[in-house]
């Protein structure tokens, strides 16, 4: 807060106070700024003033328009401050040095932003990973081994904390020691999904959770599409995971372009209707993701930055130094996309019932997972 001297002070309580009236969104408020020049001077305006703005209002814009003027009556500045602390939340205008540089060249960016938690560190590169609420087990399994390779490389994750793979991504790289953040259609204070409580939680302690919309707003359609602008907008680059051929990872994929950001998808087999969104992105020019370090050297090259190599192949080395030999072999033979007990014996040259039990050996070590029966997936620990 030091960055932000007394008057900026001031004037950020009246961003506060407009951002937190119900309804309005980025347009609405942006022609009121361009009415009352700044949002202390709406607060301040007397009725004849808002009824000579009203009358330049057209029928479309009645409702919100008067919505307005009822929260204007009912809510002063210190309301809607008390109303941000109870809420928990932070908020910080577009006006205030203290909000996302990255965000600020946006055509359509935010007013401002209310968050918990934290939001990112500009001095650190920022990636976002995205994809299918219902992924396959392959989509999850590449989108909790990104989210830990992004991590143990130093990015920070941004994502919209959604089921299947935002949420996978996000928690894999809190696991592994960096900070995520998520981008919600909803309120800052407003978990959706709910079953994502515990992932809410945890990017709150390790990362934030970020809304450009008002305390308490509901999780609407419209939403989604607006905040997916952000998720790109907050990122050096984009990364998608699993996307039909309507899909709103692809919708994001489209605003990281035209940001001019980095986009990378995973590919998948040609008939998946999970994969077509990500091959069709590949076939339009996207980077292919063929492994976890080669996207990271991509990235490096793309972003400019000098890096460490990661250490996710000297983890697996040393998983593997403390397995039976014939774990070795099947582990080996395993794959992020399942593989029948059939393949999986043939291609560790092991018996069906040596590779039954080390495949069961594996699994108690959280190595391997059955996805259906007799079909199995790598995992890291």
């Amino acid at each position: 807060m030091d960055r932000i001297n007394t008057q900026e002070r001031e004037m950020e309580r009246y961003w506060l106070w407009l951002c937190s009236c119900p309804g309005l969104y980025r347009s609405e408020i942006a022609g009121l700024i361009g009415y009352f020049r700044n949002p202390k001077q709406l607060y301040e305006a007397q009725p004849r003033e808002l009824i000579r703005w009203k009358k330049l209002a057209d029928a479309a814009t009645t409702a919100w328009v008067n919505a307005l003027i009822n929260y204007k009556d009912t809510t002063s500045v210190v309301e809607a401050e008390e109303r941000l602390a109870l809420r928990k939340l932070h908020f910080v205008s577009r006006q205030s040095p203290l909000f996302p540089e990255k965000l600020k060249n946006l055509p359509d960016c935010p007013w401002g932003l209310f968050y918990r938690g934290r939001l990112p560190d500009p001095g650190k590169s920022a990636v976002a990973v995205i994809g299918a609420r219902r992924c396959s087990n392959y989509g999850k399994q590449m989108a909790a081994v990104l989210g830990k390779a992004l991590a143990l490389d130093g990015y920070q994750v941004i994502s919209g904390m959604a089921a299947g793979v935002d949420g996978t991504a996000q928690a894999a790289c809190i696991d592994s020691g960096s900070s995520s953040f998520a981008v919600l259609g909803c309120g800052a204070d407003v978990c959706y999904p709910a079953e994502n409580g515990g992932l809410y939680d945890r990017l709150i302690e390790e990362g934030g959770v970020i809304s450009e919309f008002a305390p308490m707003t509901p999780p609407l359609r419209h939403h989604f599409p607006m905040r997916n602008r952000l998720i790109s907008g907050l990122s050096d680059a984009v990364i998608v995971v699993e996307a039909r051929a309507q899909s709103g990872s692809l919708i994001t994929a489209d605003l990281a372009l035209d940001q001019g950001k980095e986009v990378y998808a995973v590919p998948g087999r040609y008939n998946d209707l999970l994969s077509y969104g990500c091959n069709r992105l590949i076939e339009q020019g996207a980077g292919i993701v063929l492994s976890a370090e080669s996207l990271l050297k991509n990235l490096a090259i793309a972003l400019n930055l000098e890096r460490i190599p990661p250490k996710e192949e000297d983890l697996i080395r040393e998983i593997m130094k403390n397995m039976e030999e014939d774990e070795k072999k099947v582990y080996s033979a395993l794959n992020f996309d399942s593989k029948g007990i059939d393949e999986i014996a043939q291609e560790a040259g092991l018996t069906l019932l040596q590779s039954m039990r080390a495949l069961l050996n594996l699994q108690l070590k959280n190595l391997a997972s059955e996805v259906s029966k007799n079909r199995y997936i790598r995992k890291i620990a």
